[in-house]
């Protein structure tokens, strides 16, 4: 027991980014969409990842678990913007392109 309350548990649970009440995909992918990586296009490498997935509006999971999408305020790699990470593998310098070839390989990779 750890003597708080569900209420606590669950403030510090949806507070904290890196807590989720969801599951999350095999690969969990965030894009940085700080200010370095937003001018360096990092939207439509996120809209990229959001078509090819199939995801949107709140869905940030694919149906088969396979992968999560978030975006994230920076992820400390400004100088190599823009960047995104799998599974906290960091991916700079990313285009639209590059990154579908990544989904690609990582779903032969899950197959």
């Amino acid at each position: 027991k750890l003597g708080l309350s569900e209420a606590k548990i669950y403030s510090v649970a949806t507070f904290y980014e890196n807590f989720s009440l969801e599951p999350k995909g095999k690969y969990v992918i965030r894009i940085c969409d700080g200010t370095a990586c937003h001018v360096r296009k990092s939207i439509p490498i996120l809209n990229a990842i959001k078509k090819e997935l199939n995801l949107s509006g709140k869905k940030h999971t694919t149906d088969d678990m396979l992968f999560t999408v978030e975006t994230v305020s920076c992820l400390g790699a400004c100088g190599l913007a823009p960047v995104i990470t799998v599974n906290d593998t960091v991916f700079p310098k990313v285009t639209p392109e590059s990154v579908i070839s990544l989904l690609n390989e990582l779903k032969e990779k899950s197959e």
